[in-house]
């Protein structure tokens, strides 16, 4: 694998071409040998050891599902919630997001090759973020079906939206510090637009939220809606856009480092322990010359 490749499969602050012992520079050394400095044996990169003599499986890795879902997100985020039936119905139906999620990590993202070789705690974070959604959500489905009273109905709102914020900025923050410390400059500048995004889609949100429950001025709360969601909207869809393209970029990373894992892993394979390669059915060798019957020595002239 590159150096490149070496960083990204290990923790994404800390470089696996050095030592864990001493830090010595062990560029150059193979795997298996040891440190120059410590004695310390080089061991072999995360992806390296995550595969098997076989082609890795990566194509259930439920991180695409992860990041499809996020889409939903930008219902409870802009404020559509508030529009009425329609925006209970469609908030009804956002409720399937996180659900998506959790249901994806749990059976298809922990099993995995890709999980072995994931940034430290990525996919525990998915995760609880998940969850936390998804106990919103269903709060707030709880409320708009009648089960909750009538006042929880704005406080389940309000937190399934403070939720899906909260979620969609941490993803982001968390995917700028992986792209950074892979040193991926594009990825890296769109997850902290992302997350300056996330921020000010929850500021708008509390913005309405606020001016709703205080309901100063008729003029006043029909201005302060109005603006707050369109700036919702848009900066819901920077930031559920970047969550999205993030964790599908970090899926790519991943699949791209098991890969090459895999060639390494069978590039470096022994001839010792490879099998006889079979002789070649086409292979016409040269015809032996034929064997000579033996003298008699009777028949021998004197």
């Amino acid at each position: 694998m590159t150096e490149r490749g070496w960083s990204r499969a290990s923790t994404p602050y800390e470089v696996r071409t050095r030592c864990r012992s001493c830090q010595y520079d062990l560029r150059g050394i193979a795997v298996g040998e040891r440190c120059p400095e410590c004695g310390t044996v080089v061991p072999e990169p995360p992806a390296t050891a995550a595969v098997d003599r076989g082609r890795p499986d990566h194509r259930d890795s439920g991180l695409h599902f992860v990041a499809v879902s996020q889409y939903l997100s930008l219902v409870p985020m802009s404020g559509f919630v508030l529009f009425g039936c329609f925006g209970s119905t469609i908030g009804v139906l956002s409720v399937f997001g996180p659900l998506a999620r959790i249901v994806a990590i749990t059976s298809r993202w922990t099993a995995s090759p890709l999980r072995s070789i994931e940034p430290p705690g990525f996919g525990r974070l998915l995760l609880r973020l998940a969850c936390l959604e998804a106990l919103a959500a269903m709060a707030f489905f709880a409320a708009i079906m009648g089960v909750l009273p009538d006042g929880a109905r704005l406080p389940c709102l309000m937190s399934y939206t403070l939720s899906s914020v909260v979620s969609i900025t941490t993803t982001n923050f968390r995917l700028g510090r992986i792209f950074d410390a892979w040193r991926l400059e594009l990825p890296t500048l769109l997850a902290r637009l992302g997350f300056v995004a996330g921020c000010l889609a929850g500021l708008s949100a509390i913005a309405v939220f606020t001016v709703r429950i205080a309901r100063p001025n008729p003029d006043v709360v029909a201005v302060v809606t109005v603006l707050g969601l369109v700036v919702g909207l848009m900066a819901s869809l920077l930031a559920v856009f970047a969550a999205r393209d993030g964790v599908g970029r970090v899926e790519e990373v991943l699949i791209v480092d098991l890969i090459d894992a895999h060639a390494e892993l069978v590039g470096r394979e022994s001839t010792a322990d490879a099998v006889v390669a079979k002789p070649d059915p086409d292979f016409d060798p040269l015809p032996l010359e034929p064997e000579r019957p033996p003298v008699r020595g009777d028949l021998e002239r004197p």
